[in-house]
């Protein structure tokens, strides 16, 4: 997954700013894998900033039930690098959510989501999670299974495909008007032609 952090700060001259940073490559991935409730955790720069993102199981009756991170817990430290002319700097900071229902599908596919999606944590800080593929629970021999893709994505593929479909009428409609525009025309000429010779 892509992931791009916004987080609010104070200045030393008591201005708020934005810190916007994204997940590096080198991240370090790790967590936990249970029955109804599994975790990911992605910890980089140095072990001063790590998310973690806590998954759980619904609907666990006899049909197919869904899974959803229920929570997002973030931890990070104001270093100057990253949050410029922090008040703070090199104060350790957390935050978290615990009502979410975000990364949802059925326990027996995969989450697939392509498109930006800004999920917020707390009043401060927001996580824009992009090109996301996720399954917390029954992965069989390492691999993922379908993938349930997210709404946004679907919503793209319709605005897409309807956008196609106009303009497929608006060029039916232009091509069918110069056909009968030249029906017509060539209808008058053979018709003022006729009269002439009459």
């Amino acid at each position: 997954m892509g992931l791009q952090f916004k987080i609010l700060y104070t200045t030393t001259d008591d201005r708020v700013d934005y810190a916007v940073f994204n997940l590096p490559q080198t991240a370090n991935a790790t967590g936990s894998c249970g029955t109804d409730n599994s975790s990911l955790t992605l910890t980089f720069h140095g072990d001063t900033f790590s998310v973690t993102f806590d998954f759980v199981k619904t609907g666990k009756g006899g049909g197919v039930g869904r899974f959803h991170a229920s929570a997002i817990k973030i931890s990070y430290t104001e270093l100057p690098a990253i949050f410029p002319g922090t008040k703070n700097p090199n104060t350790s900071r957390q935050v978290s959510n615990n009502t979410l229902n975000v990364f949802s599908a059925a326990t027996d596919k995969s989450y697939m989501c392509e498109s930006d999606v800004n999920v917020t944590v707390a009043k401060d800080v927001s996580v824009v999670t992009s090109q996301v593929q996720v399954q917390p629970f029954g992965v069989k021999s390492g691999q993922f299974s379908t993938a349930q893709i997210c709404s946004q994505d679907t919503g793209n593929k319709t605005s897409l495909n309807t956008a196609a479909i106009v303009i497929g009428v608006i060029a039916g409609v232009v091509v069918l008007g110069g056909v009968f525009a030249y029906v017509i025309l060539s209808e008058r000429k053979r018709r003022s032609y006729a009269s002439i010779n009459d």
